[in-house]
């Protein structure tokens, strides 16, 4: 079966933040230029988008082996077309909040375990919707909505990005 290429979008979980997984983006995106077509960074913490005929578990597979393998760790890879990350910011829920205070937390498959769709810490809020969780709170690594929290509440991996982000990536 023929396969069209398509443009994907690649958000790594953890890399480049605190001190852990310290990878130069221009050698990650030297490593996925091998499997995939006309890869471009976005930042330093793990934006990636490039074009493939790839099925998606099969592109997942191909990053986290190929990190592994190439820096000697694991971290986790979410994966959305160009396309869903045009619906997931465009959807955002919370319309009258600033950019740099909305987030986008991104889910590797669905729920795994029955909780909320809606939950709130202080000024904080979150819903959930399909595959992506959205987030308002003024300052991200202060409240407890996080990547971590929501692991645990859904039994997924997650990965946030700002809004901002999001939208740079979208326009790669």
């Amino acid at each position: 079966m023929l396969r069209i290429m398509v443009r994907y979008a690649a958000f790594l979980r953890g890399i480049n933040v605190g001190g852990t997984k310290r990878v130069n983006t221009a050698d990650i995106t030297s490593m996925l230029s091998v499997p995939f077509n006309d890869v471009k960074a976005y930042g330093q913490s793990g934006n990636f988008v490039f074009g493939t005929a790839m099925e998606k578990d099969d592109i997942i597979s191909a990053i986290e082996h190929g990190i592994e393998r190439t820096f000697g760790f694991h971290a986790f890879c979410i994966v959305r077309t160009i396309d869903e990350l045009r619906r997931a910011a465009e959807n955002y829920p919370f319309p009258d909040i600033p950019a740099g205070q909305s987030y986008i937390i991104f889910m590797n498959g669905p729920a795994q375990h029955d909780a909320d769709d809606e939950w709130s810490y202080g000024d904080d809020a979150a819903v959930l919707s399909d595959d992506v969780i959205y987030l308002m709170c003024e300052k991200y690594h202060r409240t407890k909505l996080t990547n971590n929290f929501f692991e645990k509440e859904l039994g997924v991996i997650c990965t946030a990005r700002n809004l901002n982000t999001v939208n740079a990536v979208i326009g790669l």
